[in-house]
């Protein structure tokens, strides 16, 4: 859940400065700050399986799998946003506590975001040239809706089922719903 805070803009080093220090975290978006509310627990074992399966999945390879406590920083330093789950290079490391270069990111929606993870984060992420999958998943029944880049264009599928699994080309993989829900909808 994102709730805007006061009507100040910030900027961006008042931003990251902030955030150093704050108890909660904060999207920023063109100098507004968005606070960010804890996630449910079955979300959070959304998040943990899909972590679980990239780490295993790319051992190896020149990937590393972070989650919702790291930022990525989209459109030249006036959004930054925490995605649930990213794959991204394992060289984008410049920073401490943010990345640039996310080739997966993952959205797990809840009432209160999915407005924003299917219109927003959606242009956002679909903007920055490194991003190749962006998955949003539903905590509330079986459902992704997969949005692949091919070549200039990008793709879109949903999978509804359980047994449902797809592919991401971009990472040499193929994920189930099975294990993407494991120990929720089984």
């Amino acid at each position: 859940m994102e709730t805007a805070v006061e009507q100040q803009i910030y900027t961006v080093e008042e931003y990251l400065a902030l955030e150093e220090t704050a108890e909660l975290r904060h999207e920023f978006v063109d100098g507004h700050l968005l606070e960010m509310a804890g996630e449910s627990i079955v979300a959070n074992m959304i998040t943990l399986n899909l972590a679980v399966f990239f780490k295993a999945t790319l051992r190896g390879q020149p990937y590393i799998t972070l989650t919702h406590e790291v930022k990525l920083k989209i459109n030249e330093k006036r959004r930054y946003r925490y995605p649930d789950l990213m794959v991204v290079s394992a060289t984008d490391r410049r920073e401490t506590h943010m990345v640039s270069e996310a080739v997966l990111v993952a959205e797990i929606t809840s009432e209160s975001t999915i407005e924003t993870d299917t219109h927003s984060k959606l242009l956002e992420y679909s903007s920055l040239p490194s991003v190749q999958c962006y998955l949003i998943i539903d905590q509330n029944e079986p459902l992704v809706e997969a949005y692949i880049r091919r070549g200039d264009t990008w793709e879109y599928r949903p999978y509804r089922t359980i047994t449902d699994s797809f592919a991401i080309p971009a990472l040499s993989l193929t994920l189930s719903l099975t294990d993407l829900y494991e120990g929720i909808f089984q």
